[in-house]
């Protein structure tokens, strides 16, 4: 479970921004099926299923989803991927000269396992310059370990809390630790076992995706090969009046009908070369005649795109609500209809699961459908320092019955492109 992520000097972001998934006290429509309660009690509030953000072109949504995405990167292969003197992958908000000589910062707070933990890094492109990990098992707090830069001898200074077990391991790891790799990828890959649940919460919890769109099928595909799964599937797409009987899979030939059009001679005959004698799966669906009620079958190429792309979304959304992960997505609706999109997030609401889902859109009626809470919408501007903003609905203390929708079309929430007008006739 998420409960909240804050970046600071990353690309159009500036200051400190933070998305938090605890619930307001303040409002209490759809609590029991928008919120939940974590699995322990620590004094947390509730946690919001899902959070939605707006904003214009350009106003750092994809930069903020990025940005956790490069967290997770990082501590899953910042130590097994790179090399000594390998760039860290980060960048600094360039519009100031002070912005681009500073570190990037990122802290994540979460819980797995039972346990809170708040984790956080700062880094630059030559080197991680600090790093640390809190975590609260029955809601004590633990700092486990505290990596610091020394300027004046050019090393890392680490502290360690008692907490944080194995004396003479821990040493062996900061040692091993090199200046572009963080201290928590280095112990997961020299088996400390006590990172592990945090670990698995990056690894197996978390799921961040740029794009609905050109997701790829294979995921829904291997979930289809087992029956139970593959009447999921079906069932999933059916709750969006989709009208499918059943999903069969087919195993076919590569040939040059199956890549792309356009491809120029000589790349398709170098691609039939590698997958000569290879086959790959592809699904066909299954309709009912009109007239006879018979089954008809549809190859993939015959189905919509709209089709296509929920086919493709169905295996993981399943697995997220499933296995109760946490689900990123920008752009949820760039290859989804809206009315999909709006049937996503009250299915999620009501499945009463500890799932989240948090996701970009420019889709307004979401706003006007009473499917979200006010602390569940969020919008992001950019400054008058180009620099991006995030708050929440919530800053603007609207009225249970206030036309959000609305409000944020007219600007009364910010949010929105400002639109000078054309002179056509200078052009």
């Amino acid at each position: 479970m998420l409960i909240q992520f804050s970046v600071t000097n990353c690309r159009s972001i500036l200051g400190r921004q933070t998305l938090n998934m605890a619930a307001s006290s303040y409002f209490k429509e759809l609590e029991a099926s928008n919120t939940f309660m974590p699995e322990f009690d620590d004094g947390l509030p509730r946690l919001l299923r899902s959070t939605v953000l707006y904003g214009p072109n350009a106003s750092g949504k994809s930069a903020f989803i990025q940005a956790l995405s490069f967290v997770q990167e990082q501590v899953l292969n910042s130590q097994k991927e790179s090399q000594a003197g390998d760039p860290i992958d980060v960048t600094p908000f360039k519009l100031t000269a002070d912005s681009r000589a500073a570190d990037s910062e990122f802290e994540v707070t979460f819980v797995e396992q039972g346990v809170r933990y708040e984790y956080g890094f700062c880094c630059n492109r030559e080197r991680f310059t600090e790093e640390w990990l809190i975590a609260y098992p029955l809601g004590r707090a633990q700092k486990w370990f505290h990596r610091v830069f020394n300027t004046e001898t050019g090393k890392d200074a680490f502290k360690f809390s008692t907490a944080f077990l194995g004396g003479r391991q821990r040493q062996t790891l900061a040692a091993q630790t090199r200046q572009n790799a963080l201290f928590f990828s280095t112990a997961i890959q020299l088996n400390n076992e006590q990172l592990k649940p945090a670990f698995d919460w990056f690894k197996l919890r978390l799921r961040v995706l740029d794009s609905v769109r050109g997701f790829s099928p294979s995921y829904t595909l291997s979930l289809c090969r087992n029956e139970e799964n593959r009447k999921r599937v079906v069932a999933f797409m059916n709750s969006a009046d989709l009208s499918i009987l059943d999903i069969q899979l087919k195993e076919t030939a590569f040939s040059a009908d199956t890549l792309p059009r356009g491809l120029p001679a000589a790349i398709k005959d170098e691609l039939l070369k590698d997958v000569a004698g290879k086959k790959f799966i592809k699904p066909s669906f299954f309709h009912r005649d009109v007239d006879t009620q018979e089954s008809v079958e549809f190859d993939e190429k015959e189905e919509s795109a709209g089709t296509l792309a929920l086919f493709a979304f169905a295996g993981p959304w399943l697995d997220v609500i499933e296995n109760e992960r946490v689900l990123v997505v920008d752009e949820l609706d760039s290859s989804l209809h809206p009315l999909l999109v709006h049937h996503l997030v009250r299915r999620l609401h009501h499945e009463g699961t500890n799932a989240q889902i948090i996701f970009t859109t420019h889709d307004t009626t979401l706003l006007s459908q009473k499917l979200l809470r006010r602390d569940q919408v969020w919008f992001m501007e950019k400054d008058a320092n180009s620099a991006t903003r995030l708050y929440p609905l919530s800053d603007f203390s609207p009225r249970d019955n206030e036309a959000v929708e609305r409000g944020y079309l007219n600007g009364r929430y910010g949010g929105i492109p400002f639109l000078k007008d054309l002179d056509f006739y200078g052009l």
